[in-house]
């Protein structure tokens, strides 16, 4: 089966720190895995490095990080390369990570997947739980909240032609990333969304990407924002269904 996803003339970024990457999609859980592994000693993983609307540093290191901001995304695209390099020569701990999405830098997303010295999770969700939450954040405004929910989300209609559309997108991106790692026989663990609280699977993931720490709890950083079933949270629901 062929992938969109090529891979680059050169394989290897000989990063100083052994990297890995979250491979996720919006409202996958990828905040609070990102924030899971920063509790471990030796881990610094850092949001959507390459997300082509801002630049996706760890909420723990200074606003502006060796020269880069959240706005400085000219200056990364200009030189991806040797953002990636500055980063992980500053990087303050032994392992070094990252989050990758859709839509983020085609160059980078290259690189990194065909590293096997980069490790690899890959996160997924139910296409329909993740676009009703993107389609609420979208609409509320609130992306990440760190308090649970005080009462009902509102409900939201869900347009189906872009549901189609995410649904598509999203599972020729997940069939191209699992397609690369099973040929080029790169060890992964693949998490689903509702895993990412299991000490179980927290713990396989500290082992693929060569923690010297495990898990011995699951602290909640970041709350659900809608714990409510898809049918109280979406408007005419049996519609949809049909």
């Amino acid at each position: 089966m062929k992938v969109s996803i090529k891979s680059p003339k050169r394989i290897g970024l000989n990063l100083r720190h052994p990297g890995f990457v979250l491979v996720g999609m919006m409202r996958s859980g990828s905040n609070f895995l990102e924030r899971q592994l920063n509790r471990l000693d030796d881990v610094r993983c850092h949001g959507e490095l390459f997300n082509p609307a801002f630049v996706g540093l760890s909420h723990e290191v200074d606003k502006t990080f060796v020269g880069y901001s959240r706005e400085s995304t000219k200056e990364r695209d200009a030189d991806e390369m040797g953002f990636l390099r500055k980063l992980d020569e500053a990087c303050d701990r032994a392992l070094f990570g990252s989050r990758l999405f859709l839509d983020h830098s085609p160059t980078m997303t290259s690189h990194l997947l065909y590293d096997p010295a980069v490790k690899k999770i890959v996160l997924s969700r139910n296409l329909l739980e993740a676009f009703v939450s993107l389609t609420t954040a979208q609409e509320t405004g609130v992306w990440l909240t760190t308090e649970a929910a005080k009462q009902p989300s509102p409900k939201v209609k869900v347009n189906v032609n872009k549901l189609i559309t995410f649904a598509l997108r999203q599972s020729l991106y997940y069939n191209d990333i699992l397609t690369i790692l099973h040929r080029t026989g790169q060890p992964f663990v693949q998490m689903d969304y509702t895993e990412i609280k299991q000490l179980d699977r927290l713990n396989a993931v500290a082992e693929l990407i060569g923690s010297a720490h495990r898990f011995k709890d699951v602290q909640e950083p970041i709350q659900k924002q809608s714990p409510e079933p898809l049918e109280q949270r979406i408007d005419d629901f049996p519609k949809l269904m049909e």
